[in-house]
């Protein structure tokens, strides 16, 4: 397996290699366009050949990680995929090889993913022991080795990383030397303006080296942290389900394991002999009871059959008894009925000759309504003159008493003749 990964990786190295050569090619071919001319990138990659190479090796980093990054959505999707059946307890070491085929049956990009590989492995070494002995150190070593694995993948980036500053500070090194050389101490004062430029342009070198070295640090970061989750997660899965899956046999204890095996196989052909005499026996008797069963459901269903006979002859004498009373409460009902249309046409006939009484009462009452107003005015003229002969009562009582009085007088005047006696 290990003879495979490193073409494979050899092969990733060249292409990363074309495509960062491809890079470099493309970026100085628009960097140096006349339109380009005293711009900050240029000013920054072109001032001197260190520039050059230090980005080329940047682009030949970047295009291999991004190589790289394109195996993440891969495995992403390998770590969802369903590899392994459900456990089930201890399992013999033969189901493993039914799990290797399982696996081998899948899509190449899910077998050549790292979950494929790491389980493949894991199941080949159950098959070539024959057993799950001293199994945990090796899915230890495994774990490892991936780890050293995804640690190897980004050497040419960590190469990058740290040949960068020591480049940057190479040209700046040149350029200092550059600026320096051939200028003797009496010229020290007149070109020291333009040493101080050369000077100013060096630390250019070192600038670009540092900021694709950060660059590159952090996309190794981001690489690795993503690397180490999905090495995380696959040490998880296979601690889960194929750390204590199979048995574990060891080798002084196969010759005894193999004669219980041939025994228990013995023992195990003989209860099936016999389980296999003991289902006839029981199939003869489930046979004959059945057929009691059939008999007696016979006799039954017989013995149904007639009481429903029975049960349908009353129904039906119970069916002609209740039409017939039915028939005669409906005569009877009919009979009623007519009588009772009758006593109704004649009430009606009564109401119609009551309704014409009514109406006779009613002319009767407006014609009296009409006679009132002559009682009220008889009423009046009859009040006045009851008032008038009270008043006329009155008159003659006032006369009876003024004339009595007048009698009295006389009479005194006659007897006593003073008036001192009268009013004695």
């Amino acid at each position: 397996m290990l003879t495979k990964f490193k073409p494979a990786m050899l092969k990733k190295l060249d292409l990363s290699l074309i495509l960062g050569a491809a890079s470099t090619v493309i970026f100085y071919a628009i960097v140096l366009r006349p339109s380009m001319h005293h711009t900050l990138i240029q000013r920054y990659t072109t001032e001197h050949p260190v520039d050059y190479v230090i980005v080329a090796m940047f682009l030949w980093g970047i295009a291999d990680i991004v190589l790289k990054t394109f195996a993440f959505p891969r495995e992403s999707f390998a770590l969802r995929e369903e590899w392994l059946p459900p456990r089930n307890g201890r399992e013999p070491v033969a189901h493993a090889h039914e799990m290797l085929k399982a696996i081998q049956a899948k899509p190449l990009w899910l077998t050549e993913s790292k979950i494929g590989q790491r389980i493949a492995q894991a199941l080949g070494y159950v098959i070539e022991n024959g057993s799950a002995e001293d199994y945990r150190e090796h899915l230890n070593y495994l774990s490892s080795r991936g780890e050293d694995t995804t640690h190897a993948r980004y050497s040419l980036v960590r190469f990058i990383i740290a040949i960068s500053p020591v480049l940057g500070f190479l040209g700046t090194v040149v350029h200092f030397g550059t600026a320096l050389s051939g200028i003797s101490f009496d010229e020290m004062a007149d070109r020291l303006p333009v040493v101080v430029s050369e000077m100013g342009e060096a630390f250019n070198t070192t600038t670009v080296a540092l900021a694709t070295a950060m660059t590159m640090m952090f996309a190794l970061f981001v690489c690795e942290r993503i690397e180490h989750s999905f090495d995380g997660f696959i040490d998880r899965f296979i601690e889960r389900e194929l750390l204590n899956r199979f048995e574990v046999k060891h080798a002084n204890l196969t010759p005894f394991l193999s004669m219980v095996q041939a025994a228990n196989d013995d023992a195990l052909h003989i209860m099936a002999a016999t389980f296999d005499r003991q289902v006839a026996v029981w199939t003869q008797s489930m046979e004959s009871l059945f057929q009691r069963f059939d008999d007696r459901q016979k006799q039954e269903a017989a013995a149904w059959t007639t009481a429903l006979n029975v049960l349908d002859q009353r129904h039906e004498s119970l069916d002609n008894k209740s039409d017939n009373r039915l028939l005669n409460m409906l005569t009877q009902v009919e009979t009623r009925q007519s009588h009772h249309l009758t006593h109704i046409e004649k009430t009606l006939q009564g109401v119609g000759l009551l309704r014409d009484d009514f109406k006779e009462i009613g002319r009767t009452l407006q014609a009296i309504s009409h006679g009132e107003g002559k009682l009220t005015e008889l009423q009046q003229s009859l009040s006045e003159n009851l008032r008038v002969l009270h008043q006329t009562a009155q008159i003659d009582d006032a006369l009876h008493g003024l004339t009595a009085a007048i009698h009295l007088l006389t009479t005194r005047h006659r007897q006593g003749g003073s008036p001192e006696s009268i009013a004695a």
